[in-house]
């Protein structure tokens, strides 16, 4: 055993031989934090790694009698004779082992000599353990490449046993050559291909063969220009021509390799600065292990290399050495993070606290009141059911699978759609705060390809795929703003990822499909910039309705002119900018806690619809449905369909999952049925004219002149177009736009005019 000398070396005995270890130790631990194992052979290496698979032992008691388990040996032995010739071993179980610190602090210091050992000695057990001996006269067997992968489970602190996670921006040149963790998001995945690890050649010449082992990663095997052997075939000693060697392909040994394109987490990139990433080296058992879109933790070696991936030797013959070298992390180990918990540590504490918040019979209000508190809300206005809609969005309903296969989503997706200033905006840049996983973008700066997925060529030759936002907000939410000014190509591209959550890619011979379980949070103007009450909401939505069925609320945030209202909001700004209202400003929940108690239901609560909660829904959308048919006064702007049922459910599931509730209770549908009434029922059931607001005499006086241009512009029986009349009203009868149109709705609303297919209005005769 090792133990402390000095304050600047130790002694280590092994095999009664003292070697010295440069170094200082740290309170008795019997880490090495600084110098090197100096004197410890390969062979050494080898016996210590074969001794720890072999007695490496745990005790279980979960069922009243202890029993010890070969933890590695076991499982070594089951994954060869089941064909799988891996081995994953547990950092913290190497540093636990009475000789692993030599072998822990080889794997952090010298990664690169280390696994090659590694491989080498659990092919030696292999042949010891799980293969039988050659009987006499038989050839000796020969034991496959066995792959030795290494993980690491996360503290509370997001210590990774010995090791600390490290952020891809923080990479630099101390740690080449060095064992990292570093966590990040798949982007980009490239096809997968086939290495020669052992490279067999024959001599044209002499028939002399020759082996080359190819290390791993972007290493290439070095051909020898000459042979070291005689042209016996010729019946005479001459020497074989230079460059004789072939290899021979058919007794080569291959394994598969991809390379994966790691981005720095979205909560890690600084504002205004580009995500940074790295190539990840996949290869064996690790390939084909993630799609664009998963969040990993990685272990592996920081290599710094000669040439990029896929390169030749082109260039080789210039003077010098290219210095710039081409960095990559060779990955040993690949951990996929599932769920929407990624990256949310949650203590036994905060497990009890959470527990007894849940019981609490006031936990649904305290959760809205802590959506966005620093935004003002009055009885006049939709902010507080924007609150709750929001807070029904973070936490979700249940997904399901039906037997057949079929998936039925669980997230909700919202829809603001109001006048500027109504702190729309504010509500997306909170829940991209308080979810686990967001992603924050604008409609605008936003492509098809940008939101789902692309295929894109790779600088060695042929494509890879590449996530959108969609696809790396997998298990959280997107928010996409100023949803009104993007492309209608571009709309059309998310209709499958957000009733469906996949995003189907056929493309540059490339056929997949990804996953995109996420919620959407949008917010969009009117068509005219400002929401006007004499219009219907039909016409002020710039979306086709084959979109607007896909969202579960729409919620409608007007600018209301009322003088309470106004005093309220000024009011609670300018005591904002002061620093008055710092309690109500953070809520009964802050930030943090709230974004854990997401996390902590979201994970441990799955509700169900009782009998009687599933009677009250089918009531509901029958009364809904026969409403909507019997009413002729024009058409809906949304739709009311199955999906719409779909959604009072998700809604109601929320609610359930708020209080940590297994099953969904006629409470909990009431509340969703009301918060579906004031959001989505409420815009598909807005009347021309419904709500309009008190007009002035000068703006009576406005309107009946505005009225008589109509009449005389359009006599009785005659047609004329919707758009055409507005311009006549504004160039030729010296109206304003918006009085234009008030007067046109006011016509059609006391029935002088009447709308006709395309836009077309005719006057009554």
């Amino acid at each position: 055993m090792a133990r402390r000398v000095g304050g600047h070396s130790a002694m280590f005995q092994e095999d009664g031989q003292v070697r010295v270890i440069e170094g200082v130790r740290k309170d008795g631990d019997d880490q090495v934090l600084d110098g090197e194992f100096h004197d410890v052979s390969p062979d050494v290496i080898v016996a210590k790694f074969k001794k720890f698979i072999r007695e490496f032992a745990y005790t279980e008691d979960g069922t009243g009698k202890q029993k010890q388990t070969m933890k590695y040996r076991e499982q070594f032995e089951l994954n060869c004779r089941s064909g799988f010739y891996k081995l994953v071993v547990d950092i913290g179980d190497l540093s636990s082992h009475e000789d692993g610190e030599v072998l822990a602090h080889k794997l952090n210091t010298a990664p690169t000599e280390f696994v090659p050992l590694c491989e080498k000695a659990l092919q030696d057990l292999y042949l010891e353990l799980v293969e039988r001996q050659p009987a006499d006269g038989e050839l000796p067997h020969r034991a496959p490449g066995i792959q030795l992968q290494f993980t690491c489970d996360a503290d509370l602190e997001g210590n990774f046993g010995t090791m600390k996670t490290q952020k891809i921006r923080d990479m630099n040149s101390d740690e080449v050559e060095k064992l990292v963790v570093l966590q990040g998001i798949v982007v980009r995945v490239k096809k997968g291909r086939h290495k020669a690890r052992r490279v067999v050649l024959r001599c044209s010449a002499c028939e002399n063969m020759k082996t080359i082992d190819v290390k791993a990663g972007f290493c290439a095997g070095h051909i020898p220009s000459s042979c070291d052997g005689n042209n016996a075939l010729a019946g005479q000693l001459e020497r074989c021509p230079p460059n004789p060697f072939v290899i021979v392909a058919d007794q080569c040994e291959y394994v598969d390799e991809q390379v994966l394109g790691l981005q720095e987490l979205p909560e890690h990139v600084p504002v205004g600065d580009m995500p940074r990433s790295l190539d990840v080296y996949v290869a064996q058992y690790l390939v084909d292990d993630c799609t664009p879109g998963s969040r990993l933790t990685v272990v592996g070696i920081s290599v710094a290399t000669e040439f990029e991936a896929g390169g030749g030797m082109t260039g080789s013959r210039n003077r010098g050495t290219n210095t710039v070298k081409y960095s990559y992390i060779q990955a040993l180990g690949v951990k996929v993070a599932q769920g929407i918990s990624y990256g949310i540590d949650i203590s036994p504490e905060d497990e009890e606290k959470f527990s007894n918040l849940a019981k609490d019979p006031d936990i649904r209000e305290k959760i809205v009141k802590s959506i966005a508190p620093s935004i003002c809300e009055s009885s006049k206005d939709v902010i507080g059911n924007v609150k709750r809609g929001v807070a029904c969005m973070l936490f979700g309903g249940a997904r399901k699978r039906l037997p057949d296969g079929t998936r039925m989503r669980g997230d909700s997706n919202i829809l603001l759609l109001g006048d500027p200033g109504t702190a729309k905006s504010q509500f997306l840049k909170f829940a991209e705060k308080v979810a686990p996983v967001a992603v924050y973008t604008s409609g605008k700066g936003s492509s098809a390809a940008g939101l789902t997925a692309s295929i894109v060529s790779s600088p060695g030759g042929g494509f890879s795929l590449e996530g959108g936002a969609m696809v790396l907000a997998d298990g959280g939410i997107v928010c996409i703003d100023e949803f009104d000014k993007m492309d209608e190509k571009d709309r059309v591209a998310i209709h499958e990822a957000m009733e469906q959550q996949t995003i189907s890619i056929a493309k540059a011979g490339i056929t997949t499909m990804l996953n995109t379980q996420c919620s959407v949070l949008a917010a969009a103007n009117p068509r005219f910039g400002t929401y006007d009450d004499l219009q219907s909401t039909a016409d002020q939505m710039d979306f086709e309705t084959t979109i607007l069925s896909r969202f579960d609320m729409i919620f409608l945030v007007r600018d209301v002119r009322d003088p309470d209202r106004d005093f309220e909001l000024a009011r609670h700004m300018t005591s904002l900018h002061m620093g008055e209202v710092q309690e109500e400003r953070e809520g009964p929940l802050s930030v943090p806690e709230l974004r854990k108690y997401l996390s902590f239901c979201r994970g441990r609560c799955n509700p169900r619809l009782g009998p009687d909660s599933a009677e009250m829904l089918k009531n509901f959308y029958i009364d809904t449905r026969a409403r909507m048919r019997s009413d002729l006064s024009g058409k809906s702007p949304i739709p009311i369909t199955v999906r719409q049922l779909e959604a009072i459910i998700r809604m109601s599931e929320a609610f359930a999952k708020m209080e940590m509730r297994d099953d969904v209770s006629e409470a909990h549908v009431k509340e969703a049925l009301e918060l579906f009434t004031m959001s989505t029922l409420d815009s598909a059931n807005k009347d021309r004219g419904a709500g309009s607001e008190q007009i002035s005499p000068e703006e009576r006086d406005e309107l009946q002149k505005a009225e008589e241009q109509i009449r005389k512009l359009v006599p009785r029986g005659g047609r004329k177009s919707k758009s055409q009349l507005e311009s006549l009203l504004v160039s030729a009868g010296g109206v304003d736009e918006r009085t234009a149109r008030r007067a046109i709705n006011m016509m059609l609303l006391s029935g002088d005019l009447k709308e006709r297919a395309n836009s077309t209005l005719q006057r009554e005769r």
